[in-house]
């Protein structure tokens, strides 16, 4: 591997750890953004996105394993964020979609992060954050491959 290369590499993994890091710790320290878990905030904002959605999808989707998914589900269901029906198509097979107060957390909360993130890359500018938002949506691609 190139020396300079082999640096840059260097810098994005340590730079990465230390984001994961710090967004970990961020998430779970009284500076948490919002009211909703992690896991429970993407659930939602994958179904607001992609609408109705198969348990077998959405484990693929998060890269969890079906019966992880499944308590995970389960659990946001009983708090009314999320509903269940069977998929008209195949009665088997059951859909989850996102219900009004899942709607109603997940505006609030996602209002409150991209406050933060407005907030935290304000003297960025407007191409900066282009950039960063590409290299992001690459850099999470790459870590499903």
């Amino acid at each position: 591997m190139h020396e300079k290369n082999k640096k840059a590499i260097e810098l994005i993994e340590y730079e990465l750890t230390t984001l994961i890091r710090r967004a970990v710790y961020l998430d779970i320290s009284d500076k948490k953004i919002g009211h909703l878990e992690r896991s429970v905030y993407l659930l939602l904002r994958h179904l607001d996105e992609c609408g109705a959605s198969q348990l077998k999808t959405l484990a693929e989707a998060f890269n969890l394993d079906i019966s992880t998914l499944s308590r995970q589900a389960s659990a946001i269901e009983a708090k009314g964020f999320i509903f269940r029906y069977s998929d008209p198509t195949d009665r088997r097979v059951s859909l989850f979609e996102i219900t009004e107060l899942g709607r109603e957390k997940l505006i609030m909360d996602k209002e409150m992060r991209i406050k933060r993130y407005h907030n935290m890359l304000e003297d960025w500018s407007n191409e900066e954050k282009d950039i960063f938002g590409e290299l992001l949506v690459r850099m999470n691609e790459a870590l499903i491959d």
